[in-house]
């Protein structure tokens, strides 16, 4: 449970012994509590004695800037001793913030599954987060719509805030197939008020409710099996799953995404390597080009002009995903590359996002794959 502004997960559920216990693997680790074979862990289950903002079953508001939260998220993540595992399920904040940057940063994130319900409102709110995502290389596998109709005593099907997401196919890029709407349903609701989910109760009258949860399963299954080999199910025909480049004299897009980038600090260049449906192609870069273009549009920069909106920040200043003003820039001065000394560096693969790049000056920039891209020549 990654929603650190409003962990649910201790009202969703009650486990026998919510309590984190520390690991064996070493200080700052901790064990999942474990919940009908299930391992999980929220900030809401952790010590108010913790000293984190909302933390703990009755914890007060979770008042936290931007890096702060990315830390919790991380320490979340990364400090938990989660073991052998066939999936783990993240379930992330509203929006396209913080939050959502670490997370693809810190993981390989194999998909997304968008929740949202029928106003045009929150469709849109969900057609971006999609849009996040597939800017950041994860492909959204299906989305749910959450009370999304009702049906009377007469059989008839009603839909009492329109039908936002069928209506919206085309701007999400998904196939109807991977489109699951839940009904209002008072079961549901029964359920997450008791603590004990429909899939543990099964309760006869929530049969519907169940048959969509075994369908969306199904289908998140299935893609995360296809995408381990390349391909992918769920998209629509006429939409692009990844966000791709293309390069003077190549006939075919590159996917963004898989971007590899490596360094000689020998030589003083970094390679960059893209790949296609049908090929690869490997171009080098100097130090130089890489150092001025945008960490995360990789827009050319006016290293002279103040108003670049890349800013100094102090050398022992340790921000995540939200500090400096691109948001992206763990702490560097953009000084002219040509007068100082880049090489050697030291490269850190971020997930899908990109890749932190330490340079020799004290600089360290986290860079986008797009903009690794479009440091190469892509467009």
């Amino acid at each position: 449970d990654l929603d650190i502004y409003g962990p649910s997960l201790p009202v969703l559920i009650h486990p026998d012994d919510p309590t984190v216990r520390r690991s064996e693997l070493g200080s700052g680790m901790v064990k999942p509590i474990e919940h009908k074979g299930v391992k999980i862990l929220s900030l809401g289950f952790v010590s108010p004695k913790s000293g984190v903002p909302g933390s703990g079953p009755d914890g007060g508001a979770a008042v936290m800037r931007g890096p702060m939260a990315g830390r919790v998220v991380t320490q979340l993540l990364k400090g938990t001793d989660w073991g052998d595992l066939d999936v783990l399920v993240l379930d992330l904040p509203p929006g396209t913030g913080d939050v959502q940057l670490t997370i693809c940063q810190d993981l390989q994130l194999s998909g997304a599954v968008s929740v949202t319900t029928p106003s045009k409102l929150a469709v849109t709110d969900a057609r971006k987060g999609i849009e996040m995502f597939t800017s950041l290389g994860v492909p959204t596998l299906a989305a749910v719509e959450n009370m999304a109709y009702f049906e009377c005593e007469g059989g008839g099907k009603h839909y009492p805030f329109g039908k936002g997401i069928l209506d919206s196919l085309p701007e999400l890029g998904l196939q109807r197939s991977r489109i699951f709407q839940l009904p209002i349903s008072s079961g549901t609701n029964t359920a997450n008020d008791s603590g004990s989910p429909l899939c543990l109760s099964r309760p006869k009258e929530a049969s519907l409710e169940l048959d969509v949860f075994s369908d969306l399963a199904g289908a998140v299954s299935t893609e995360l099996l296809v995408l381990e080999h390349g391909i992918t199910s769920g998209a629509d025909d006429d939409q692009d799953l990844f966000v791709s480049v293309s390069f003077d004299n190549e006939s075919e897009p590159f996917d963004v995404a898989s971007t590899n980038l490596s360094v000689d600090n020998r030589k003083g260049t970094f390679t960059v390597r893209l790949f296609s449906d049908s090929g690869a192609l490997q171009i080098e870069i100097t130090g130089e080009e890489l150092r001025r273009i945008h960490p995360k549009t990789g827009k050319e920069l006016d290293l002279n002009d103040d108003n670049s909106g890349i800013h100094a920040e102090p050398a022992h200043t340790q921000g995540g995903c939200g500090s400096g003003a691109s948001g992206m820039i763990e702490h560097h001065r953009h000084q002219d590359a040509k007068k100082s000394k880049l090489f050697p560096v030291k490269i850190d693969k971020k997930g899908r996002y990109g890749y932190s790049v330490e340079w020799a000056d004290g600089a360290t920039i986290i860079y986008s794959m797009l903009s690794i891209c479009k440091a190469a020549g892509g467009r």
